[in-house]
């Protein structure tokens, strides 16, 4: 009989979280048309959920076939019906939409686009920008020996928006429509509602039928136009009812989605705009309680204990995955969230220098050591890293200075003394950053520098001069700062690509770098760059002198102090960066009572609103703070410990959508986000940071002229009048790393190389058994307590003939089909353990081969026993936990084209 403490466990167990990610990436553009014959176009591409703007790529100049190159992933913040990237012109005073690629919710959960794919650029018109939902309201009844229908429109939400102001003037029309499509008596329509995408309607529309045939055989058609031109009105949405379809015994109250008009077709070729190369996938990962991870956890975490690296769950992983930078950065979230990081560094770098014969090829290959540190500098070290570089890159971007030097790629006009000079005065500037700003590197990057350092100096005593240097500035110079420079877009220090005559001086920039970046081979690494690059010599014959040569050398051995740098960056770590608006504090604004002003204009692509308070705001862990410019200094920063808790603020407050507040202790402050994404991550981040329970309930408007706007209490300091929201709850929960998130990202890796993860298992069970039968030849009968059998290790995954029948009565009784037991003792239904592998309907221990497997086997073993048992556990939980979209009472029900959500 289960105890309570299995019960508790089996709920535990079955809680979690179904989260939806949409990943996508923009490759780039082809023959988009030229706004003349001649000339070329300024483009960028606006990524919407219907439309609502997400994300923005930058400006790519003169180029009818631009290369975007930008990836994004986010959490879904609500429903939506089309995830749209529009190609926009930014050549002219106000930016044009050239035309669209529309992919459905629906395709994106089937199938997705896995792929770079190629898709045709389609004409934007009003049936395209179809979205929103209606609530229809339809009656029938008798009067005298007629059937009347009523039909009323009660309210719409989040139709689509219209013009420069952004907001649609909707109105409705309903019309009575004959099989074949022909009216059946004239349009009746609403008034018109000014500026809203959700307004309400008071009309009751009335139409009267002689029989029930009549009735049953007539389609109710209600359109949404905009009434805010003269002549034709834009179409914003339509739908279409059949009355055969309703049922008549009772009132019928249901929302709609919007449609395009059934007749519409698009009078543009597609080919005529283009194509744009794109991938999108839409991923639903039901992310487990953190005890579910529990088995993978001490596996990775355990192989710092294994004598040989190469044995561990660690380095089993790094060999199975193919993307070994995707896996070093999950790892080094894993060990910095246990506080073990310092030990899987000294264990990575202890291995790859003990492999390591040459000390001059030391760290240089794309080995586990490399991948784990390398991840390790771009999580804690972003900051450091735009401090150092970000003005010299910004300076080479703006100058586009030609810094070319091989006279085989010299043009007319280009002068090589004047180039020369050019690209010493930058590699001069940037070198002098780098060199000075020792005392900025985060200390926990100097605490792995000098273990690289010591690691490295006690294997290559002979080699100690140089290898002391090398060590280090392989990591910092090779694959921190050059990769830097060399692609400034890669690691967010500029967000467009570089044209080509920037992109030229930045490769020379980078191969100069690199080559003073080895101390200790320098003249070897300078002589053979020349043989490569003959063009390169006089720039290594400036910059490599001792002066140069000793400045690098102080600054690697400051950076290799344990007790150099600062605090760790990941101590004071950036939680959140943006742009956001800001509504004032403090000042009275005439003619603005809330405090709000805007204009908008439109500079290269970009609509920029610019506001009195529109702010760059920054959340760290220490402090939230906002200032002008991000280069500015703060005009206000509100330690962690001052903020009570963040939450959404009504729309009716400031009439502004996307507004939330940082509830402080003496004052509010109200922001609105940018979009639904924004406002979600910026929730959840200031929710990560306070360190202390929100409070139980808040205001959720504003204290304007002398009352609350929402329970409108004269009182400044009244105790808030609704219960803080458990979305907020929800998100305040999640760790800066979650670490269940992280874990479930190794499990992904895990079932992509399952295939190599079971070559991996025969390959170790195939030596094992070698071992085994040299051991019995050698020593004569394996006696049980002296050898292991020969088939404990060939068949570690597969039971034997004997027990498959009590191993299956064992499955029997447990209440959650396919979750293995990890004894022959029973267990309390539902309870995973943490050691077992189903194959089938036969499941086998681990734990109790621990004498008999070898290390190599037994953690191949564990890992393919987490795979199993959580495929088996995310079919169970997913099943128990999905809940049907747009229940809520808070919001609408966006139902499926056709399909009509019942109000109860």
């Amino acid at each position: 009989m289960a105890t309570s403490e299995d019960s508790l466990q089996r709920a535990e167990l079955l809680e979690g979280r179904l989260e939806t990610t949409i990943h996508f990436r923009i490759a780039e553009a082809k023959s988009l048309p030229p706004p003349d014959l001649r000339s070329t176009r300024d483009s960028y591409v606006v990524v919407t959920l219907d439309q609502e703007e997400m994300y923005r790529t930058a400006v790519v100049e003169k180029n009818n076939s631009p290369l975007y190159g930008e990836e994004y992933m986010f959490q879904m913040p609500r429903e939506f019906r089309n995830l749209s990237f529009y190609v926009c012109d930014a050549g002219g005073i106000r930016d044009a939409r050239i035309g669209k690629v529309a992919i459905s919710k629906e395709l994106l959960m089937k199938e997705g686009i896995t792929e770079d794919t190629w898709i045709p650029i389609r004409a934007i018109d009003a049936d395209t920008e179809v979205q929103g939902s209606v609530h229809l309201e339809v009656n029938v009844y008798e009067r005298l020996a007629n059937y009347v229908l009523t039909i009323r429109v009660l309210e719409c939400h989040e139709l689509s928006s219209f013009g420069t102001t952004g907001l649609p003037d909707p109105y409705c029309q309903v019309s009575i429509l004959m099989s074949g499509r022909k009216e059946w008596s004239d349009p009746k329509r609403s008034q018109v509602k000014k500026k809203t995408t959700d307004p309400s309607f008071t009309e009751v529309f009335e139409y009267t039928f002689r029989s029930f045939e009549e009735l049953t055989s007539v389609f109710v058609k209600v359109a949404f136009y905009h009434g805010g031109r003269v002549g034709d009105n834009p179409f914003l949405g339509e739908v279409n009812l059949s009355m055969a379809e309703i049922t008549m015994s009772r009132s019928h109250n249901a929302w709609y989605q919007l449609c395009s008009r059934c007749e519409s077709q698009s009078r543009s070729n597609p080919s005529d705009l283009g194509s744009l190369r794109i991938k999108a996938v839409l991923l639903e990962d039901f992310i487990h309680p953190l005890k579910s991870y529990e088995l993978l956890s001490s596996a990775l975490l355990e192989s710092l204990e294994v004598e040989n690296l190469v044995d561990s769950a660690l380095f089993i992983l790094s060999e199975a995955h193919k993307n070994r930078s995707e896996m070093g950065r999950a790892v080094v979230k894993i060990f910095l969230k246990s506080n073990q990081i310092d030990e899987l560094m000294k264990a990575v770098i202890k291995h790859e220098v003990k492999v390591t014969s040459d000390s001059n090829t030391l760290f240089r290959g794309n080995s586990l050591a490399s991948k784990v540190i390398d991840e390790f500098m771009k999580l804690v070290g972003q900051e450091y890293l735009q401090r150092t570089l970000q003005c010299c890159i910004d300076e080479i971007f703006d100058s586009k200075r030609n810094c070319e030097i091989d006279p085989l790629k010299l043009t007319d006009g280009d002068y090589l003394d004047v180039n020369m000079a050019n690209l010493l005065f930058f590699v001069e500037k940037i070198l002098s950053a780098i060199t000075a700003s020792a005392l900025s590197c985060p200390r926990s990057m100097c605490r792995v520098f000098a273990l690289l350092k010591e690691i490295a100096v006690s294997h290559f005593p002979d080699d100690s001069d140089s290898v002391q240097y090398t060590a280090v500035s392989a990591f910092v110079f090779l694959r921190f700062f050059a990769p830097a420079i060399l692609n400034p877009k890669l690691l967010n220090l500029r967000r467009e690509f570089a044209c080509p005559v920037v992109s030229r001086t930045l490769t020379l920039i980078s191969k100069t770098i690199q080559g003073i970046g080895n101390i200790g081979a320098v003249k070897q690494k300078g002589a053979s760059m020349v043989r490569k690059e003959v063009f390169m010599a006089s720039i290594y014959e400036q910059i490599m002198d001792n002066s140069h040569i000793r400045s690098v050398k102080e600054y690697l051995t400051a950076i290799s102090d344990p007790q150099g740098g600062k605090e760790s960056s990941f101590d004071i770590a950036v939680y959140r960066e943006g742009y956001l608006v800001k509504r004032s504090q403090r000042k009275k604004v005439i003619g603005t009572p809330k405090n709000f002003r805007r204009r908008c204009v439109a500079m290269r692509g970009i609509w920029v609103d610019h506001l009195l308070n529109n702010r760059y705001f920054c959340l760290t862990d220490k402090r939230l703070y906002y200032a002008k410019g991000k280069p500015d200094a703060p005009l206000c920063t509100i330690p962690v410990e001052d903020i009570l808790g963040v939450e959404q603020v009504d729309e009716d407050t400031f009439d502004m959508k996307l507004m939330f507040q940082v509830i402080q202790k003496d004052r509010i402050l109200y922001v609105q986000a940018k979009n639904s994404v924004d406002l979600m991550e910026w929730l959840s981040a200031i929710s990560k940071s306070c360190p202390t329970p929100p409070p139980d309930t808040f205001h959720n408007g504003a204290y304007l002229n002398n009352s609350w706007s929402c329970c409108s209490s004269a009182d400044e300091k009244a105790a808030g009048c609704k219960s803080v929201s458990l979305y907020v709850k929800m998100l305040g929960k999640k760790e800066v790393i979650d670490l269940p998130v992280v874990l479930h990202n190794v499990y992904r890796m895990l079932l992509q190389c399952q295939a190599k993860l079971m070559d991996f298992k025969r390959d170790a069970s195939e030596m094992a058994r070698s071992s085994m039968d040299e051991s019995m030849s050698t020593d004569g009968t394996g006696e049980e307590g002296t050898l292991p059998t020969k088939d404990s290790a060939s068949n570690a995954l597969l039971p034997p003939a004997e027990g498959r029948q009590r191993l299956n009565s064992m499955s029997a009784r447990s209440h959650s089909p396919g979750l293995c037991s990890s004894s022959t003792e029973d267990h309390s239904p539902g309870v995973r353990p943490k050691s077992m592998f189903t194959r089938g309907t036969h499941s086998v221990t681990v734990d109790g081969m621990k004498s008999d497997l070898p290390v190599r086997l037994k953690a191949i073993c564990s890992l393919l026993v987490f795979v199993k048992n959580m495929e088996v556990s995310s079919d169970i939980n997913i099943g128990r936990n999905t809940l049907k979209s747009g229940s809520s009472s808070e919001a609408p029900f966006r139902c499926q084209q056709g399909e009509a959500y019942l109000v109860q």
